[in-house]
């Protein structure tokens, strides 16, 4: 089979032909398919493949592509469901979002479903590739342009400053599952590729309304921190906990006056209590089950 890639951009530029030859390879072999009846033999994916269907409902149905990395990387069905509708909400005049991180597609197919036009941005081919083929067996591919690069490289000559993104959502690298190995997640240190100022520094060019899927352990000291430096000492955040079938996931942190302000009046922020989990009335606690 031969790629589409019209919905790669910038992949068919001479500074990408190896990127171009990779993807070409990929569909050929139709790589990383995953076989529905298939027997898995990684002892540390088995968890994940018996929890297969959270990740991608559709998998006894259409096909869905996945490296090693992506099964544990991948953004449970319901959290992404939650993040593109809670956007929508908040945002109901947005037509165009980006999707950093995007891996395997699973938050870049849900605010497809939502959005007129999403950008999905990673480091790896392979990734970018089993995006696309996800979308497709969603039927969102059709909204959806990949660019492949490194964020801090496209975030600093600022490839998407111009082009009117209204909604910016992250799902970063933590590092793998060792990231629980930690008691408190250091949010500068450990964070891929680079802290969450910095992170935060390079995305608020593009939009103020940004969105991060973050570990449950987080430090937010930092995210306190990181709101003032890049926001000002009047930014606020707003912190909201996510449950998928009783079990804490993870965090989502908004900035932006539409999604911090959806749902209530708020509060004047504390100077000193910018985003703190005991502190502001919008640490939220969503559960998904059902």
């Amino acid at each position: 089979m031969s790629p589409n890639t019209s919905h790669f951009l910038h992949l068919t530029r001479k500074r990408y032909r190896k990127q171009h030859k990779l993807l070409e390879r990929l569909y050929e072999r139709d790589s990383f398919l995953v076989q529905p009846n298939q027997v898995v033999k990684n002892r540390k994916l088995i968890k994940y493949w018996s929890k297969r269907n959270s990740l991608f409902s559709k998998f006894n149905e259409r096909p869905i592509y996945l490296t090693e990395e992506l099964w544990y990387s991948v953004t449970p069905e319901k959290i992404a469901k939650f993040v593109a509708k809670f956007a929508r909400v908040c945002l109901p005049n947005a037509k165009k979002v980006l999707d950093v991180f995007c891996g395997a597609g699973g938050n870049t197919i849900q605010l497809a479903l939502e959005f007129e036009r999403v950008y999905g941005v990673d480091w790896s081919m392979e990734h970018l590739y089993c995006t696309h083929r996800n979308a497709e067996a969603y039927g969102v591919s059709d909204n959806i342009w990949l660019k492949y690069g490194s964020w801090e490289i496209i975030a600093e000559k600022g490839r998407f400053n111009k082009i009117g993104i209204d909604f910016l959502f992250g799902s970063p690298p933590w590092g793998g599952p060792q990231y629980l190995r930690e008691s408190t997640y250091d949010l500068e240190k450990l964070l891929q590729p680079m802290g969450i100022t910095q992170m935060l520094q390079s995305m608020i060019s593009i939009t103020p309304n940004i969105m991060l899927f973050l570990p449950r352990n987080s430090n937010l000291e930092q995210v306190s921190s990181a709101t003032r430096q890049v926001f000002g000492v009047r930014g606020q955040c707003r912190v909201v906990y996510v449950k998928e079938d009783g079990f804490l996931k993870g965090i989502l942190c908004m900035w932006g006056d539409a999604l911090v302000k959806a749902g209530g009046e708020e509060e004047e922020p504390d100077e000193e209590n910018t985003c703190k989990k005991k502190d502001t009335k919008h640490d939220v606690d969503y559960s998904l089950d059902g």
